[in-house]
């Protein structure tokens, strides 16, 4: 898994009944068997030295801890996770305070952690659930404008929208951007434009004024995104074609290199996607429409207009596909594993996930800038027969493990 190391606290909860110096080998050596995560890293802290909001792992290390283990819950939020060992009754005192968990209406999880690999891998795959599922709780999703007219699928209740997947919904009036495009700073956007430049393959289309007003939007959508704290948002972004003869395209590419999911056409549950498969993952998503599907080959191919360019291995620049004006990237990636998903349904907790291998990189003239051709082993029916909406979102390597994992914290749905 190639993200960066997150460290953990590792919280020993026993008996006192217990050898001293037994659980204190004990504690040792799982420590250590921890720390060979390759995601993860974890500090050894006493359980009253745990704080609120921090992201613990409670090593149950004896039975006869169940009370000492709940004390310690008391004062965390979030979901917990309990890790039980083969020894020294840990597992039945683990499941009895599962048991608990359930009876007051707090999520939790056993993982059982012994010296086999996949033991290991279910652990990983666990605390990487259940920090994006605490992240999910405490983002601030942003929707710029209202969702586009033609997404007649995919404009969610916000209150739907914080209800099953946690992200408090910011709603801004696309006036607010238009109103900072006006009073931009011109050294700025000359920055952002040499920037944007120094390491494309070339620019096609677009001329100097097209590239200063898409330089002009990033600038007021990342004050927008400081001014109100957004961990993510989508934006109504055809209003920029209409209303500043711009696009938002180069914007939302250099947000995503920064860190802000940035989501198109104010479609929140492809929002919503891509942020569960960034936390999920630590990849930057890519968000697009499955424009062309080969049944019999069990492909289809994904194109968009905006991607982050640190997911291309180069790019040239050109106008947007449908308006023909503004900046968008045609951009070219890397083969290899990819995962696809999409939040849907009427009360927005149905997710599809599939797997897939990323094959090659298109040029057609026909469709939105940047386009990808993915192989699904599992089909392409999907698209043709239950669709949760257009836009879907990519992200590199294969994380279903991790989203069927997270479906059940969720308590949604596959379909």
């Amino acid at each position: 898994m190639q993200v960066a190391k997150r460290e953990i606290a590792f919280v020993p909860v026993y008996s006192p009944l217990h050898d001293r110096q037994a659980v204190e080998e004990t504690i040792k050596k799982y420590l250590a068997l921890a720390n060979t995560l390759e995601v993860f890293s974890f500090r050894l802290k006493e359980r009253q030295e745990l704080q609120p909001e921090e992201e613990s792992l409670l090593f149950i290390v004896t039975g006869g801890s169940e009370g000492l283990a709940l004390e310690t819950i008391a004062q965390s939020t979030g979901p917990v996770l309990l890790l039980a060992h083969p020894d020294m009754n840990s597992l039945p005192a683990s499941l009895e305070i599962l048991a608990r968990l359930g009876q007051i209406r707090r999520q939790g999880q056993v993982v059982y952690l012994d010296e086999d690999v996949a033991a290991r891998q279910k652990l990983e795959t666990a605390l990487l659930v259940t920090g994006a599922y605490r992240k999910m709780q405490r983002a601030r999703l942003g929707l710029i404008g209202r969702p586009s007219d033609w997404l007649v699928a995919s404009s969610p209740d916000p209150h739907l929208v914080t209800g099953v997947w946690g992200p408090e919904v910011v709603t801004i009036e696309m006036e607010e951007v238009l109103n900072r495009l006006e009073k931009v700073d011109l050294e700025a956007q000359k920055l952002v434009v040499e920037e944007f430049l120094a390491n494309a393959g070339g620019v096609r289309e677009p001329n100097q004024e097209d590239l200063f007003k898409a330089a002009g939007v990033y600038l007021a959508l990342r004050e927008l995104v400081d001014s109100y704290h957004l961990d993510a948002f989508s934006i109504r972004c055809f209003d920029l074609v209409l209303q500043a003869n711009t696009t938002g395209c180069l914007a939302l590419s250099r947000l995503l290199d920064e860190g802000i999911i940035a989501g198109c056409e104010g479609d929140l549950p492809a929002a919503l996607t891509m942020m569960l498969l960034s936390y999920l993952s630590g990849q930057i998503p890519f968000m697009a429409n499955p424009a062309r599907v080969q049944v019999e080959e069990k492909s289809l191919w994904l194109a968009h207009c905006t991607i982050a360019r640190k997911l291309l291995t180069s790019y040239i620049v050109r106008s947007h596909f449908e308006s023909g004006i503004g900046v968008g990237l045609q951009g070219e990636l890397q083969p290899g594993p990819v995962t696809l998903a999409r939040i849907g349904g009427t009360n927005l907790d149905l997710l599809y996930a599939a797997g897939g291998e990323l094959l090659e990189t298109g040029r057609s003239q026909n469709l939105c800038r940047t386009q990808v051709k993915i192989r699904i082993p599992t089909g392409v029916k999907y698209f043709l027969e239950r669709p949760l909406g257009n836009h879907h979102v990519m992200v590199y390597g294969d994380w279903l493990d991790a989203l069927r994992s997270y479906v059940e914290l969720a308590k949604v749905a596959l379909v």
